[in-house]
Formats: C-alpha cells, structure tokens, sequence
C-alpha cells in the first residue's frame, strides 16, 4: 500500500555542482536543486522546508559532509538525499562526486567519496532510505554524463536508489536545457504525474515510468535497485489521480515536452552569407557550396581542446539538435565522435557524413557534383559510354572504404546495402586471376584498370545499365571462333559472356582473339603436319636403327668368328712359339755343350789364323817382289802374330762363353773382322816402322845385301847363314830403331788386344739380342 514520508521524521538533502574550476561547467544543475527541492517541499510533496537542505556548488567534501551528516542522525522515516552533476570513476570500482575544486589528478583528496555517503545514510535510523544520482562527468560541448553509479555497486540496504543510466551508458546534459535529461524527465512525472497510477506517485511507478520513457525517447536507460517496502513509497501525491472530494476540476491536459527544435535551436549557423535554423537548409547549401565547407569546417579543426572557430561553431549548432522525439541524437553522437574528428577521414569524406546525418532524404551528392545509380554505373563504365562521367568517383570508392555503404545511408542509393562489401570481394578475386601470366600483358593491364569499375556497374541495379548505353543486356557481338586458350580462361574468370564484364571482354578483346585463334588454327595444322613429318622420320629413323642393329648384329657375330679364329690363330703362335722356344732351349743347350762350345774356339782360332795368313803372305811377297831388308819383313811378321795373338786373347773366351752361337759369316766382314779403328792404327803403326827401319844394311858388318835378289842366287840355306852371319852393329841409330820396335810390339799387341775386345762385344749383344727375340716371340700372342 502507497503511502507518503512522514513529515516529521523525514528528510532530504539535494546537492550538487554546478560551475567547476577545471572540469566543464553544468548550468542546468543548480536548476534541478531548486526545482527539485520545491516539488519536494510543495504542496504535493512529503517533505517540509524546515526538513530539507539543498547545497549548491561546495568547494570541498566537508561542506556536503556536515549537513549531510545532521539530516542522517535527524531521519526517523524516510531520509532523501540527491546529487548531480560530474562523476569520477574510482580506482578499482566506486564513484567519486565532484565539487567545484575537485580535479581529475587528485580525486581521491579533491571530491566526495560515494563510500562516505554510503556510510552516513547506512547509520541513519531512518526507515526509508532514497538515493538518487544523476552524474555528468564529461567535459565535451554536448555535456555527456558519466555512467559511474551503478545500483549494483551502491550496495545501501533497505533503500532505494535511482541512478541516471546503466553503467556501460551515458545520459544526457543538453546544452542550453533547463535542466538535466534524467533530472527533466523526473520533474516532469512528478509535476504532472501519470495517469491511473492512483493517488500516490510510489517510487516504483516512477522509476517504471523513467525506463518506459528512456525507451520511448532513445535515452540512456536509468537503473534501480528496491529494498523492502520502499517500492510503494511516494515523494509526492500524483498530480494526474482523479480528485475524490468536491466538483471535479477542469481537465486540463499536460503541456507537452517542448519540441528539440523549439527549446535548443536558439541561433541559426551563418554559412556563405546565410543563416540555416534547420538541417535541410544547412544540407542544401552544403550541396551547392562542397569545396567551401571542406576547407572551412574540416580542412583544419584544430584539437579536442582547441577546436578551430568554424568547426567550433558547426559543432555547438549540431548540438542544439537535443530532442530524441524528433532529431537523431544517437547518431549526432557517433557523427562527431567517430566521423567529423576522425584524422583518417578525408574532408570530403566528412562533408558526405555531415549530409548523411542532416538530410538522409535528399539528393546525393558527392564533392559537388550528383550521385545517382547511373552515375555510378557510367563511372564503373566511364571507358565504354559516351557521356560524360565522374572518372575519379571509381577511384574514390575503391580507396576510400566504406564509402559505399556511407552513399548506402541515403534514401535515394538504399539499394547499395551490401554493394561495398560483394564489391570488394569482387574484386579481390579479380585481382588474384589478373596475375594469370598466360593472358598477354596488355590483356592484364586492361583487365586491371577496366575490372573494378566493371564489377561494380554490375552489381548496381540493371535497369540503369540501359540508362547509360542501351544495348548491354541484349549484347553487341559473338563469341569468337576459333577462340584462343587465354580468352576462354579470360572469360571464365569473368563469370562466363553473359555477364557484364564477360561482354565488355568479348567487346575488347574477341576480334583479336579470332585472330590469333586462326593463327593458332595454322599453327595447329602446321604442327599437325609437322607432326606427321616427325612420325615418319622416327619411323624411317626406327627402322634404320633396326637396319644398324641387325648390321651390329652381324658384324658382332663377324667380330666374333674372327675372334674365334685369331684365338685359334693365337693357340697355333703359341704353340709354334712354345715348339721355337724348345727348338731354341735345345739349340742352347747344344751351343753351350763342351763340343759347341770347341766349335767355336776353333772358329775363332780359324779366323785368327785367316787374320794372320793374309797380311803375311802381304809382307813377304811385297818383300819378294820390293826386295827390302829381310830383317824388316821379319819384323812386320811379328808385329802381325803379336797383333793376331792379341785379337784371340780376347775373342778365344767370348767364342767359348758363346760355343755354337759363335758363327762369323764370311760375307758380312763386320762379323769377322777386327775393329777397323783398331786395325788401321795397327796398319799405321806397322807402315811407320816399315819406313824408318826399311834401310838395317847399315847396321851390318859385311857389306853384303840381304834382299830377295840375293835369296835368288844363292837360295834359302845360303841366304839364311849369310843372314843370320852377323849381327847388328851397335849404334845410336840401331839402339833408337830397336826401342821403335819393342814399341810397336805394344803398340799391336794393344791394337789386337782392342780390336778382340771390340768383336767379343759386338758378339755378345747378337747373342743376347737374339736370345730377346727369341724370348720375345714365344711371348707374343
């Protein structure tokens, strides 16, 4: 059952601030302490004057403290207490209340901790404990209020309290309002109440009532927390209940919330010499004046803190649009905070936004000049049309994102939701196919260029396609044939002819590709041919090398018979070299036997015999014929033994040492004879002599000649005794003549002594080079 405070033992405590050293100031507060407290206090209200206590503006905590503090211990019924203005999140959690010193820096030392509001309400004795906050903490132009009490953190038992907004919203401070947007909003019911909520305004109905109108509105929706029967408590009677006693009075209606329009444009904003009270205006000289509202309002706008004076003015002039009935507050918000002071927003781009939000209803334009379905779709074609077309627009809407679906927001493009998002994926997969290296370089530069603009009039509504060129749907040429394999992949990568992009690449690129198909076609059929002409050879190559490997074939089988035959050949040399090499071992060992080897000493004496007879049968028949000293014949037939002595000397052994192998041949002299540098320094040796020793009848004693002629007069006994009678006479010339001889005695005997050594040598290596070759030729194969 409602029912009111008692008077008696209830009060009330209404503080707030309302200008601020450092942080923004809130005018409309110290409006809702004194409107407030006279609802409370009037004649409807359950509480007294004398009872209530309203602060307004405390420097410090201690002066909201000490009042707050005697109200709480004088409560018995119900104890109100109301606070606006900022609020502070506290480290952790919590709240913090500014007052007017209060700084962001030192807020734990500098506001009104909530917690020691907490605590002096949970010590009051009263029944009914209600607390209401209604914080702001934001210091923007639009005054947003901080959401920082929220009912689940303000933990006050058997109490009520009502906060402004949620704790992840915010609400609202309007400039230039009378009061607060939560703080309005309650005046308001309890000024006029609610209609069939009986007698009593109870705290649940308005706390009903404030969230059913947040909704209504598009305001932050303000929470609330019960305890108890506080609930069915009333602050004030209900203005709009029937009267019981008396006439009834005239029905009047409630005046009506003063329009946004009405109450907040108090000053229009002058822009190209005019001034605009309403968005549309403003949007109209926008449209026509582009250029100088980028570089007036966005080209520079300064810092949040320090706003350029025209972006300045256009802000505070958004922010008279306030009224959620009738103005998108919401989007008015999120248009300033996200778009207009977004540093990666081109200021044509802002301009766009700005339209967007003052006349979504009116035409498109874009930097000045119409955006209409067809412009877009001549700008995506502006290749392929003969009217003139924004040519940067497509540029604009690929590299700025979002562009699209900002043109989108308008009610004349609304059929472009969804366009920015298909187009990029469009065209992303476009641009993977154009790196398809088959397509000839300026197929892919084309394709690079023409692509996007293309994707994008395709994806547009078709009926405007006509409006640009009509003809498209129907199609203007034919498929090319043949075709080429870089066109069909061309083609196929464009969705196929029947598309747009598949017509414009039939248009550009069919006759080109016909060309080069029949030149393909020849070269086809000339490969073909060629083809056929490699077939043939290969096989005229195949059955050559068949032809060879039977010619191998044979001649590896010739190689093979004469193989055959060369073995045989080889086993026959072999063992004729074997038979040879016995025939020699046995020739050897009858050389080498005790006979053969006689044999051959008795060669050599033969042939030193033979040396012997012939140069004496020289002497004595020169001595015959020349008649000469006897004496000196004698003598050259010593020197001729003594050098043939000497020859065998030397040629004995090597006949022995060879045996049988030992066989001069007469007609080949170098086999027999001696060294011929040995025999002609013997011959000279023995002619020497011969000449200085020729005239010895001078060394005689008888006076008798010693020469052939005697010999044949007296014959040989005679001549002999005659000869031999006397003795050299002893003399000078007899001593040097003798000393002469007994060198020349030496003299052969070392020529013969040399020129045996020389025949044995030459002996020796025929024997040993035959007995190589004999050795050689058993090894040969």
């Amino acid at each position: 059952m409602a029912r009111l405070p008692d008077p008696a033992g209830s009060h009330a405590v209404l503080f707030g601030t309302a200008s601020y050293d450092e942080l923004p100031d809130l005018p409309a507060v110290g409006n809702n302490l004194k409107d407030l407290h006279a609802v409370l206090t009037g004649s409807l209200g359950g509480f007294t004057e004398e009872h209530s206590a309203v602060v307004l503006d405390p420097s410090e905590a201690r002066h909201v403290y000490n009042p707050l503090r005697h109200h709480a211990l004088q409560a018995t019924d119900t104890l109100l207490v109301y606070f606006a203005g900022h609020g502070m999140r506290k480290v952790g959690g919590g709240l913090h209340l500014a007052v007017t010193t209060s700084q962001e820096s030192s807020m734990r030392v500098s506001t009104f901790d909530y917690d020691e509001l907490r605590a002096l309400v949970n010590d009051s004795d009263a029944k009914n404990k209600i607390v209401i906050l209604d914080c702001c903490y934001s210091g923007r132009a639009i005054q947003a209020m901080s959401a920082t009490s929220m009912a689940e953190q303000l933990d006050i038992d058997g109490a009520c309290v009502l906060t402004s907004a949620a704790k992840d919203k915010e609400a609202l401070a309007p400039p230039g309002a009378e009061h607060t947007t939560f703080t309005g909003e309650l005046l308001y019911l309890l000024r006029h109440g609610v209609p069939g909520a009986g007698q009593l305004l109870s705290l649940g109905t308005i706390a009903e009532q404030l969230r059913r109108n947040a909704r209504l509105r598009n305001l932050p929706i303000p929470t609330q927390m019960f305890e108890g029967t506080t609930r069915h408590l009333a602050l004030t009677r209900n203005p709009a209940a029937p009267v019981t006693h008396g006439p009834p009075a005239p029905s009047t209606p409630p005046p009506p919330r003063p329009s946004a329009r009405q109450a907040y444009v108090s000053r229009g904003l002058v822009f190209v010499g005019t001034s605009h009270a309403t968005t549309k205006d403003l949007a109209r000289t926008v449209r026509e004046n582009w250029s100088t509202a980028a570089e007036r309002y966005f080209r520079q706008m300064g810092t949040a803190a320090h706003p350029t004076e025209s972006w300045g003015e256009l802000r505070s002039w958004l922010r008279q649009f306030n009224d959620s009935r009738t103005d998108d507050v919401e989007g008015r918000s999120i248009l300033i905070d996200r778009y207009l002071t977004d540093p990666a927003l081109s200021p044509d781009h802002k301009v766009l936004h700005l339209l967007r939000w003052l006349d979504p209803d009116g035409p498109v334009v874009y930097r000045g000049r119409p955006v209409t379905y067809a412009g877009l779709v001549g700008a995506g074609l502006r290749r392929y049309v003969g009217a003139e077309t924004n040519a940067e627009l497509i540029g604009e809407l690929s590299a700025q994102h979002g562009l699209l679906d900002i043109l989108a927001e308008f009610t004349a493009l609304d059929r472009l939701r969804g366009v920015q998002e298909a187009w990029a994926r469009a065209v992303t997969a476009w641009q993977q196919k154009t790196r398809d290296e088959s397509w000839p370089p300026e197929v892919r530069n084309w394709a690079a260029v023409v692509g996007p603009g293309a994707l994008l009039a395709a994806l547009l509504p078709p009926e405007h396609l006509e409006e640009v060129r009509p003809g498209w749907q129907a199609g203007e040429t034919t498929p090319p044939d043949p075709t080429t394999a870089w066109y069909s992949r061309l083609q196929l990568a464009a969705g196929g002819r029947d598309t747009l992009l598949g017509r414009l690449i039939e248009a550009k690129w069919s006759e080109q590709a016909r060309r080069e198909g029949l030149i393909a076609e020849g070269n086809r059929k000339l490969a073909a041919r060629e083809a056929t002409e490699r077939r043939h050879k290969q096989q005229q190559e195949a059955m050559e090398r068949r032809e060879q490997r039977q010619a191998d074939d044979r001649a590896r089988r010739e190689r093979q018979q004469r193989a055959k035959e060369e073995q045989r050949e080889q086993l026959l040399r072999e063992e004729q070299h074997r038979q040879r090499d016995l025939e020699w071992q046995a020739a050897t060992v009858g050389w080498l036997s005790p006979a053969g080897r006689a044999l051959g000493v008795l060669r050599a004496l033969a042939l030193g015999f033979g040396w012997t007879l012939l140069p004496l049968l020289l002497i004595w028949l020169s001595w015959w014929f020349s008649s000469y000293e006897f004496d000196a014949a004698l003598f050259l037939s010593c020197q001729v033994v003594i050098l043939t002595g000497s020859v065998l000397g030397s040629l004995v052994p090597c006949a022995a040492r060879l045996g049988g192998m030992f066989r001069p041949r007469l007609r080949v002299p170098s086999s027999w004879l001696p060294w011929s540098l040995s025999a002609l320094v013997a011959g000279a040796v023995m002619l020497l002599y011969g000449l200085i020793g020729k005239d010895t009848v001078l060394l005689r004693s008888s006076e008798l000649s010693a020469d052939s002629d005697l010999l044949r007069q007296v014959g040989l006994s005679a001549f002999l005794k005659y000869a031999y009678r006397d003795g050299y006479a002893v003399s000078g010339w007899g001593t040097f003549v003798s000393l002469l001889g007994v060198l020349a005695f030496v003299g052969c005997f070392f020529c013969g002594l040399n020129a045996g050594n020389a025949t044995a040598r030459n002996w020796e290596k025929l024997a040993t080079r035959a007995e190589q070759d004999s050795r050689r030729a058993a090894e040969l194969p």
